[in-house]
């Protein structure tokens, strides 16, 4: 995901935000299934946010649904149909 806004201070990328949990809980559910989170930020410059997730949890069973991993994904990651969107 990648935005051209004014990016984010480096210090709130590295640790979050006082008093906010988004991008702690975010790189905590993306531990929680292997995965990791980056954030790559400088202000002016926008953000740009990669989730990277091991094959072996989007693709752990066959399915004849083209989007079961994506599904599978989001749910691993407590997300609802209101979250975030992968392309």
């Amino acid at each position: 995901m990648i935005d051209d806004g004014a990016g984010i201070e480096a210090g709130v990328v590295e640790a979050g935000k006082d008093g906010h949990f988004g991008l702690q809980g975010m790189r905590e559910r993306a531990a929680r299934i292997g995965g990791t989170l980056t954030l790559e930020s400088a202000p002016g410059a926008g953000t740009e946010i990669k989730l990277a997730v091991p094959g072996r949890i989007i693709y752990r069973r066959a399915s004849r649904r083209p989007s079961a991993g994506l599904s599978r994904l989001k749910a691993l990651l407590g997300g609802k149909d209101s979250g975030p969107t992968f392309d």
